[in-house]
């Protein structure tokens, strides 16, 4: 693989990489926010919420 194109790759992983913890950040907020108006409205039903978590990882290899 020539230089340039190793450069390309790897740049390209470490913007996926950025953007995707980008995303997990934003989405962690947006459910930290609505989390509480979430366990208001299912107190009221008596329904347990869930517990989850999302993990994302790219491995980039030469």
């Amino acid at each position: 693989m020539s230089r340039r194109r190793t450069r390309a790759v790897i740049g390209t992983g470490i913007a996926l990489s950025l953007l995707g913890w980008g995303v997990g950040r934003v989405g962690e907020i947006t459910l930290d926010t609505l989390r509480p108006n979430i366990r208001a409205a299912t107190a009221v039903h008596g329904a347990r919420i869930p517990q989850f978590s999302v993990h994302l990882s790219m491995e980039v290899r030469p």
